[in-house]
């Protein structure tokens, strides 16, 4: 039976390596990004996470990977974590076999070595498909490699060569701007948006629609890409008739991103351990031609999905419109009906039981408005009409 076996599968080592001018720290944070690594690696055509951790030992993930016209799952588990130097994984999917970066500092950066020890299905031609399958393999990770090279220099040279253009929205904490194809959001108050990014490419990582991550120039700002189309809560201002629509539409992003766990560094509000939105309404979805869009993720935590949708609930029923006396009549009046609609297709039930406890996490937030912070404790004590 083995000699059977080792009839059918293919071995060969594989090993490549470039200098790129950037020290072994500043490579590491972006290669160790594993859900980044289909920026560069022209063979990964997506990365998908099945463990709740998205680095460090233990983690895995499913990733598509096309040469030429193969296409296969390569199934893949962290086993080697030691920043800045090394990464390791096992292959164990039709493909098996382990690979790993290294990273070595040199006097003008850092020299990346990538070295894959592989066993490939018998489809790859077994013995007699081991030579040109090295040679394209090898080709595809050189190219691969200077990918990561080029992908290092426009980091370092800024993430696009351009600059902040035209204001196109802004918050309390925050600004977006027009930056060449994509868009800037930046902090007005130093603020740190690394969790926000990171929490975009995790949800992204496990399927879930959110804004693609382009870049983090620094700390205090993130390149996204420019989403078309409406918000969710523009579109029933045009078309209230689609309110039913809607509100299916919004119970269903809730029960999506309670099927995405959480990492488990985050801050936990509430039982259970999916990822967790905390301003999951209207304003905050993106119908774009491709579906809906989540934006706005610096709220992102872990919990479970009906606080989450408790959360929304309370925003919908206590927020406070910025128009004038028959506008707020209307619009609340409007709200109200939607944020109802919503209790009952998500869960009544599964709403209330977290409505007191979403309501007190609600009322932590010191930017609420006064007439705000009085609905929010009405709607807790049963008082809100």
């Amino acid at each position: 039976m083995q000699a059977g076996i080792d009839r059918a599968i293919t071995g060969m080592g594989i090993e490549v390596s470039i200098d790129i001018p950037a020290p072994p720290q500043e490579l590491w944070d972006y290669v160790a990004d594993i859900a980044s690594n289909v920026e560069w690696m022209a063979d990964a055509q997506s990365i998908a996470f099945t463990s709740a951790q998205t680095e460090g030992v233990g983690t895995t993930f499913d990733c598509v990977t096309k040469v030429g016209p193969m296409k296969t799952t390569d199934k893949i588990e962290v086993t080697e974590w030691d920043p800045p130097n090394t990464l390791g994984i096992t292959h164990r999917g039709a493909v098996t076999g382990t690979g790993r970066f290294a990273l070595e500092p040199i006097e003008d950066g850092t020299r990346f070595t990538w070295s894959e020890d592989l066993t490939l299905p018998w489809y790859f031609g077994a013995r007699a498909g081991q030579q040109p399958a090295s040679l394209v393999l090898e080709r595809v990770w050189r190219k691969n490699l200077r990918n990561l090279r080029a992908r290092m220099l426009e980091r370092q040279q800024g993430p696009t060569g351009h600059e902040p253009g035209p204001l196109l929205g802004m918050g309390r904490d925050s600004e977006m701007r027009a930056y060449g194809p994509h868009i800037i959001r930046m902090s007005l108050r130093g603020g740190d948006l690394s969790h926000e990014a990171a929490a975009m490419r995790h949800v992204r990582a496990h399927g879930f629609p959110a804004p693609e991550v382009i870049e983090q120039p620094d700390s205090h700002s993130v390149v996204m890409e420019r989403l078309t189309g409406p918000t969710m809560l523009d579109e029933l201002a045009a078309k209230p008739w689609l309110l039913s629509r809607h509100v299916k539409g919004l119970a269903r992003l809730h029960r999506l991103l309670g099927d995405v766990p959480a990492p488990g560094n985050w801050v936990k509000v509430s039982g259970g351990s999916s990822v967790v939105h905390l301003d999951l309404q209207p304003d905050n979805v993106k119908l774009t031609p491709d579906g809906p869009v989540v934006i706005d993720w610096s709220n992102a935590a872990a919990g479970d999905a009906a606080f989450d949708a408790a959360s929304t609930y309370v925003r919908l029923r206590t927020a406070a419109p910025d128009n004038h006396a028959a506008a707020r009549a209307v619009i609340n009046a409007f709200r109200t009906r939607f944020a109802r609609a919503f209790l009952k297709e998500f869960g009544t039930d599964a709403i209330l039981s977290n409505l007191r406890a979403a309501a007190d996490l609600r009322l932590l937030d010191r930017n609420l408005h006064p007439n705000e912070r009085e609905a929010v404790f009405a709607l807790a004590r049963g008082e809100l009409d």
